[in-house]
C-alpha cells in the first residue's frame, strides 16, 4: 500500500503495531501529538523507530480494550522526544486508513494485519471540485465559531477528502461520529455524514 506525501512514498506495510486510545481519532491529513509512557508503548515506540516509523490509532469498542473498531488511522511518527524516565513525546502525521484483518501478535504489544481502506466511487475532476466548494460554503455559511487562524488554515486546503479529515478532526466533539467518518469507504458518504454530525452538533 503506497501513500503520496509530497516528493516521497511512504509504504505501508501489511502488518502495523496498534496502539488502543480511547476517544482518540487519528484521520488522514492531520497531525495528532502523543504522551508515551506505558510500557507496552514504550516498546513499541522503539519498534517503530527502528523500522518504518509507522504505527496504527485505533479506539476500543468497549473500555477493557478486548474489542477494537475495525477501521483505524495509520501515523507516521514526525517528531520524537524521549524523557529520561523512558517516557516519551511524539508527533504523528495521518497518512490513511486500514482495516484490521488478523492479529499475528498480542504480546508485548498489538500487532494487526491490515489492509487499506478502498474508495468506493470514481470522481470526475468536475464532481470533486464542487464537493469542495460545497463543503468550504457550509463551513463559511454556519461559522462554527472557528477562529480565524482555523478558518484561514481551512480555506487554503483544495481537496475535498482532506477537507473533510481535518474538519472532521478539528470540529467533532464525539468520538463515535469522528470514527464512524473513519470507517466509511465511501468520500462522497464521508462529507455527507460530516456535515450531518456537524449540524448535530452546532445545532
Amino acid at each position: 500500500m503506497n501513500k503520496g506525501t509530497g516528493a516521497a512514498e511512504i509504504e505501508v506495510p501489511a502488518t502495523l503495531p496498534v496502539m488502543v486510545l480511547g476517544g482518540v481519532t487519528l484521520f488522514p491529513n492531520t497531525l495528532l501529538p502523543l504522551f508515551i509512557f506505558e510500557q507496552r508503548y514504550k516498546a513499541m515506540l522503539e519498534n517503530a523507530l527502528g523500522t518504518d516509523r509507522l504505527l496504527a490509532i485505533a479506539q476500543p469498542l468497549r473500555e477493557n480494550e478486548e474489542r477494537l473498531c475495525p477501521v483505524a488511522g495509520v501515523g507516521l511518527i514526525r517528531a520524537c522526544v524521549k524523557k529520561e524516565d523512558g517516557s516519551s513525546h511524539l508527533i504523528l502525521q495521518g497518512l490513511e486508513r486500514v482495516r484490521f484483518t488478523g492479529w499475528p501478535q498480542l504480546v508485548p504489544f498489538r500487532v494487526a494485519a491490515v489492509e487499506r481502506v478502498g474508495l468506493l466511487e470514481e470522481e470526475s475532476a468536475e464532481a470533486r471540485q464542487e464537493r469542495l466548494v460545497h463543503l468550504r460554503v457550509i463551513l463559511e455559511r454556519d461559522g462554527l465559531l472557528l477562529p480565524q487562524e482555523m478558518r484561514e488554515h481551512l480555506s487554503r486546503i483544495d481537496d475535498p477528502d482532506a477537507l473533510t479529515d481535518i474538519a472532521a478532526s478539528a470540529l467533532l466533539k464525539d468520538p463515535v461520529k469522528r470514527q464512524t467518518i473513519l470507517a466509511e469507504a465511501s468520500n462522497v458518504h464521508r462529507q455527507e455524514l460530516l456535515l450531518r454530525f456537524l449540524r448535530e452538533e452546532h445545532s
